[in-house]
């Protein structure tokens, strides 16, 4: 497996970015949701984390630098 040009600065990228909120709001739901029931249903969590992984769908699809060649 190779990795893409430029792996040490993945954290620019906004699909990583956007994967890493998706990882809090997971870890949010395991700490913090029965504190906030309450006001958080799940179906509003689950519509929040579906628009979230659309997000990452659409991120990955952006253009974020200059083309590199693949060597």
């Amino acid at each position: 497996m190779r990795l893409i040009p430029g792996w040490r600065r993945c954290y620019r990228l906004y699909s990583v970015q956007l994967g890493l909120l998706i990882g809090f709001f997971a870890f949010a739901q395991v700490t913090l949701l029965p504190m906030w029931q309450a006001q958080l249903s799940p179906t509003a969590y689950a519509a929040a984390n579906s628009i979230l992984a659309t997000g990452l769908f659409v991120a990955r699809l952006i253009k974020q630098g200059p083309d590199q060649e693949v060597v």
